[in-house]
Order: structure tokens, then sequence, then C-alpha cells
């Protein structure tokens, strides 16, 4: 797979090409998340990457995510 077509390089280009100030741990960690139960027939991602977001925001001094 080259560096083009790894999605997890896509959501960094796009994330630097919008100018976001997301963090790339979180993006990381979200994608590892998705990536790691995306054959799981009853899997909860979204629930874990709510857990993952909201870790993400209570440990940020500002409180803010973006």
């Amino acid at each position: 797979m080259t560096a083009e077509s790894d999605p997890l390089t896509v959501l960094l280009k796009i994330k630097s090409e919008l100018q976001l100030s997301v963090d790339d741990d979180l993006i990381k960690s979200c994608y590892e998340i998705q990536r790691y139960h995306q054959h799981d027939k009853d899997r909860d991602t979204v629930k874990k990457m709510e857990a993952v977001i909201e870790n993400e925001i209570a440990g940020n001094q500002d409180g803010m995510l973006i």
C-alpha cells in the first residue's frame, strides 16, 4: 500500500490541508479503533471513539478539542 492510498495518511493530509488543530494522536487512535474492529459483526466503534475523544477533552487544559 502506498502512502497515498493509506487511509491514515490521507486523513492526516486532509487535516493538514484544512489547517485543523485536531491532535494527530487523536486521529490515529480513532483510526486504529476503526481499523481493528472493521470486521467485527457486533462492533461498537462509535462508543469506543467517543470514550477516546472524551478522554482527550478531559485531558486538554483549555477544554477545547479543536
